[in-house]
């Protein structure tokens, strides 16, 4: 079902994109959702200009003069089309999955968490939708269909990475540029971590 969805942030009948997102962290977070989910991400006109007119399909022609936001052009360069153009490894739904990110027990309603797979590539992303900041650890995804309801898998299932004591995995961060090693052992048993500032995305693209 979810290849079916088109995903968007306005349309002609709601308020701009930028007028209900802002231009920051909050708006970047939910576009990147857009980006990395299965189905159709779908801009609408001007979006990545920033415009913030509201006008119906039967527009011809915009009546507001409004400057283009050339810094906010360029902060999708930098952080949504390199998204755009791995599209074929977020369209899929076969190794697509949910997780619940979870602290002491409670899991945090605020933050999510998916990954997915294509061929020999992985990522996995986060996204906090609050101000406030958030952590916790992701180790099974949402059961479904797919599974054996009483043996939930791990995350070296859901990212068919290598078990064993001796493999480590490694995951570039690319909004940060960092990079990150996880022993195997521990994503399987306990998970991973995450630490979220109010608004903050964590795109993991690079899994080896």
């Amino acid at each position: 079902v979810l290849k079916r969805y088109v995903n968007f942030m306005s349309n002609p009948d709601e308020e701009r994109a930028a007028r209900q997102f802002g231009k920051g962290d909050k708006y970047f977070g939910i576009c990147t959702m857009m980006a990395t989910l299965p189905g159709l991400p779908m801009f609408s006109h001007g979006q990545f200009l920033g415009r913030c007119e509201k006008y119906g399909m039967e527009y011809k022609k915009s009546y507001l003069d409004e400057d283009e936001d050339l810094e906010l052009l360029e902060r999708h360069k930098r952080e949504i089309f390199p998204l755009l153009k791995k599209r074929a490894l977020f369209s899929g739904v076969e190794n697509f999955y949910f997780y619940d990110v979870v602290l002491d027990g409670k899991v945090n309603e605020n933050v999510f968490a998916w990954s997915n797979r294509n061929e020999n590539e992985k990522a996995l992303i986060f996204y906090n939708n609050k101000y406030d900041r958030a952590s916790g650890w992701i180790s099974v995804p949402f059961k479904d269909a797919r599974e054996d309801l009483n043996m939930p898998p791990s995350l070296l299932v859901t990212l068919n990475l290598s078990d064993g004591i001796f493999f480590y995995t490694i995951f570039y961060e690319m909004r940060s540029g960092l990079y990150y090693i996880k022993a195997n052992t521990e994503l399987k048993e306990k998970g991973f971590f995450v630490m979220l500032q109010g608004f903050e995305t964590q795109v993991f693209v690079d899994i080896w």
